[in-house]
């Protein structure tokens, strides 16, 4: 039997040298992705949320924000950042398009999350209020033109809405709603008051979305006059997915029976004015952050529940200290599964599923 030799490489030296060179350097060389990580929870029941002019409640225990850390766009994301954020189970490594709109900078990106944590605590004040009882006239404003659509040259910054194809709505929700039966390339008709009191009708061929959806390509926050001053204020924390927690924080210090109970509550998901509670990303990493901090309750967006439904296998077949993800849809129904008695059975996502 002949015996096999080794075979040496063919490749020249100076080649296999480039070659190396190549492989090392791709490591260090900036790549289009971003890196997703859990964020620590923020409790809100300190100083976070201050009331003046009203009476406040002691509050007991903690009622959480949870946050993802997202690598700005402008961020140096090399290839050895990327083969960690793969071989880190708790982090994301994601296709900075996907996350980011093409040409958008670090300070644009801080801009819009800043803008939208501030649509997010009126929101929550008003949705806070209204469960409480308290009517208030919302003001629909403009506060961002999308410069990609054609409502530029049409609508400004600071247009108060008076209607939208003669009909007169009292959300931005319920605008969203009703764009949801159109189609891109329809017509619609907006009536603004603009600063000056001068009203100005405008027919504004609606943009399309990725998804196909249709859009006006304006960003509307809801404007009121609360009866009693109510500040929110949260440490490098931007978007709009705090706004469940916030109202439950709002409600808890303005009633007498206590919410949370000493318990270690956090949660997500955004609030419209009229309290639905819509869904938000980065949930998977939301919910690591939770547990990490030993959180017993979580509440989630019942929209969220199919991107978690892995989670809730895992709880419902190990011990019961395990935290508990508790999908909800409106602040109303938050509310109720917080005042549930110690031992109740709580909602759940395989509930969506059976």
């Amino acid at each position: 039997m002949k015996s096999l030799l080794p075979v040496k490489p063919t490749l020249p030296t100076p080649s296999r040298l480039i070659f190396i060179l190549l492989i090392f350097a791709a490591f260090f060389l900036p790549s289009p992705y971003v890196i997703l990580s859990p964020g620590n929870p923020q409790n809100i029941l300190g100083s976070a949320i201050t009331i003046s002019g009203t009476k406040v409640y002691p509050t007991t225990g903690k009622l959480s924000v949870t946050s993802v850390l997202v690598t700005d766009p402008d961020s140096y994301i090399t290839g050895f950042d990327v083969l960690y954020g793969w071989i880190d189970k708790n982090r994301v490594v994601l296709p900075r398009a996907q996350v980011y709109p093409e040409g958008e900078s670090a300070a644009e990106s801080v801009k819009i999350g800043a803008d939208e944590m501030s649509g997010s605590q009126i929101n929550a004040t008003a949705a806070a209020l209204d469960h409480l009882g308290y009517k208030n006239e919302a003001t629909l404003v403009i506060v961002e033109v999308n410069k990609k659509s054609n409502a530029v040259g049409n609508l400004e910054v600071d247009d108060q809405i008076i209607s939208v194809d003669n009909k007169i709505y009292n959300s931005s929700a319920q605008i969203m709603d009703y764009l949801d039966q159109k189609k891109p390339g329809d017509l619609i008709l907006i009536k603004v008051l603009r600063v000056g009191k001068e009203i100005i009708s405008r027919e504004i061929k609606l943009s399309a979305r990725d998804d196909g959806s249709a859009f006006i390509g304006i960003n509307i926050q809801s404007q009121f006059d609360f009866p009693f001053d109510v500040k929110i204020k949260l440490a490098e924390t931007g978007g709009p997915s705090g706004g469940l927690i916030f109202a439950l924080g709002i409600v808890d210090k303005l009633t007498s029976q206590d919410l949370v109970r000493y318990r270690n509550i956090a949660g997500t998901g955004t609030i419209t004015t009229d309290g639905r509670v819509g869904p938000i990303g980065g949930i998977a990493e939301k919910i690591i952050g939770a547990k990490k901090a030993g959180v017993e309750l979580f509440l989630t967006p019942i929209e969220n529940c199919s991107d978690i439904a892995n989670e809730e296998k895992v709880a419902s077949s190990s011990d019961k200290k395990v935290m508990k993800i508790v999908p909800v849809a409106t602040l109303n129904e938050a509310i109720s599964v917080l005042k549930l008695p110690a031992g109740a059975k709580y909602p759940s996502c395989l509930d969506t599923f059976q």
